[in-house]
């Protein structure tokens, strides 16, 4: 006998609305009821440097100019010595971040509709890093990631790279680089890990064209002009290394360029060809995009548009829309628009809802509303999928 698809009856909804209250209550409590005192925020480049971390981020993760000024040019700050004080090891700045998330889904697959919630410790993460030296003629980064599975617990590099810093030009202006290991892929203003909004792109769940733990090696470095350095270049080009058949796996090279302007305004193009896996096969791909930034008081705006043309395969493409919102210092919200384009299929849709409120500088709860409508299957085996999520941060 077949399973037989559930029904909407009075006593579903009545579970369904008592999980919600559960997973919302710890947000909206913390959200209305806690009124903490205001403390300066400890990760270890804001201790190494003396500033709280709005100095360097909008908003957590996500950086603003100074930040990433801050991490292209090696964790250094040109003009200011501060970074000075790591020298040879002699200390290391380091961080250690939890986060603790509470889930409810709903799926619809292949007609049937299907619940589950849980109550996990989505990742740990161990940071350390910074510029060595004297000069910081060389810096290293890494991130060792703890990550709780269905069957137990998983420790992965997340990320891990040395940079040779100012190959050419002044010392501490990272006019040009030269980067090894493995970090993130994307713009320096729109990139997964500094994404506010933890739910992915389909640019990089589905193209592949922001990543995650992409190991490479590029030369890399920024250019700044003008009164206050209102304008702002960065550039890199490197090989990576890609997922195909064979043990031969530097297939894969990349150019990423962005300019930004009076530090609220930013345009990024980047660009990836090379093979990788397609079942038995490795196809040849040529991958584009393009995107632009705009901050006007509480409000920032960002928008971008993703092509993936694969050997063999239909071309996809991704068209992405973002606001942020920030009324108050310790509050903010978010929404995210991610449309999906395949060739033959109608494609996929992901909206998501965001607010967070900070309990202090270094702690957060956030709240996640997301539905993804993808009919042909176009980004995974569900046609539906809602979720609800609470995360709990904290870092250290």
């Amino acid at each position: 006998m077949g399973t037989r698809p559930k029904v909407n009856t009075p006593d579903r909804h009545l579970r369904y609305s008592r999980l919600a209250r559960i997973l919302l209550l710890p947000f909206f409590s913390l959200f209305f009821f806690i009124i903490p005192d205001s403390a300066l925020a400890v990760p270890a480049f804001s201790r190494q440097i003396g500033r709280d971390c709005t100095f360097c981020h909008k908003l957590f993760p996500k950086l603003n100019e100074t930040g990433r000024t801050f991490r292209a040019n090696g964790y250094r700050l040109a003009g200011e010595g501060e970074w000075k004080d790591v020298k040879d090891w002699a200390s290391i700045p380091a961080s250690f971040e939890m986060e603790v998330e509470g889930i409810y889904n709903k799926f619809k697959t292949s007609g049937l509709r299907t619940e589950s919630s849980d109550l996990k410790i989505e990742e740990a993460e161990l940071i350390a890093g910074g510029a060595m030296g004297k000069t910081g003629k060389v810096s290293a980064f890494g991130i060792i990631k703890f990550e709780q599975t269905d069957t137990g617990s998983d420790t992965t590099i997340h990320k891990a790279f040395v940079q040779i810093n100012d190959l050419a030009g002044p010392y501490g202006e990272g006019f040009l680089n030269l980067r090894a290991g493995q970090w993130d892929m994307g713009l320096p203003f729109l990139n997964p890990p500094g994404a506010v909004i933890t739910n992915r792109y389909l640019a990089e769940s589905r193209l592949n064209i922001l990543t995650f733990e992409q190991r490479a090696v590029e030369l890399n470095g920024s250019y700044s002009y003008g009164d206050e350095r209102t304008f702002a270049h960065r550039y890199s080009i490197g090989v990576s290394r890609e997922d195909v058949n064979g043990d031969d796996k530097l297939k894969g090279y990349y150019a990423i360029y962005s300019l930004s302007f009076n530090e609220n305004y930013n345009l990024g193009l980047i660009y990836r060809g090379g093979k990788e896996k397609s079942g038995a096969e490795d196809v040849s791909y040529n991958k584009y995009g393009i995107a632009a930034e705009a901050g006007t008081g509480p409000f920032t705006f960002t928008a971008g548009y993703f092509k993936s043309d694969r050997s063999g395969n239909g071309d996809a493409e991704d068209y992405l829309a973002e606001v942020l919102y920030m009324p108050l210092p310790r509050v903010s919200f978010a929404g995210r628009f991610d449309e999906l384009k395949e060739k033959g299929k109608k494609g996929a849709r992901s909206q998501t809802l965001m607010a967070r409120y900070n309990i202090l500088s270094n702690v957060s709860a956030q709240l996640e509303l997301r539905r993804l409508s993808d009919d042909d299957h176009a980004v995974g085996a569900n046609e539906r999928e809602d979720k609800a999520r609470v995360i709990l941060t904290a870092i250290f």
